[in-house]
């Protein structure tokens, strides 16, 4: 059964009305300000708790990720696991940067330590309050007075 030229130029119609109406609402979302709305949880921590335990638990993670790898180049020098060259060599680089990493923390002034985390603390509130903007030519979240 053929199709009607009527019947075209209203799927047609349908479908432009369609397109021009997601169009629409995707530009009215970009103007929306990015506002997370999170009730207070008691039990779950503070932002503050978080952020702390998070560069508490820094120098635990890197020091258990350098044993792991630590070890697995142990069994490919005792020949029991054996890798590949290139991975031999990105495991000795990666074990370099986790040793130059752990160096800067120990390094790392307590004061300044604090002020970095003093610092996120006060991005994730700004976050938690509304003071950023998805910015389209850029493609990431920023600070409301950054675009002004």
């Amino acid at each position: 059964m053929p199709i009607s030229l009527r019947t075209i130029a209203m799927m047609a119609a349908a479908v432009l009305a369609a397109f021009s109406q997601a169009v629409a609402q995707e530009e009215q979302a970009q103007e929306r300000f990015h506002k997370r709305h999170i009730p207070y949880r008691p039990d779950r921590p503070s932002i503050r708790e978080q952020v702390t335990q998070k560069h508490a638990n820094r120098r635990h993670h890197l020091q258990r990720h350098l044993s792991q790898l630590q070890s697995t180049i142990s069994e490919h020098t005792s020949g029991r696991k054996l890798l590949s060259d290139e991975d031999y060599e990105r495991h000795l680089k990666f074990v370099q940067g986790l040793h130059r990493k752990l160096a800067a923390l120990e390094e790392k002034d307590p004061r300044i330590a604090q002020l970095e985390i003093e610092e996120e603390i006060e991005m994730h509130e700004k976050m938690l309050e509304g003071e950023f903007l998805w910015d389209m030519e850029r493609g990431e979240l920023v600070l409301k007075d950054d675009l002004q």
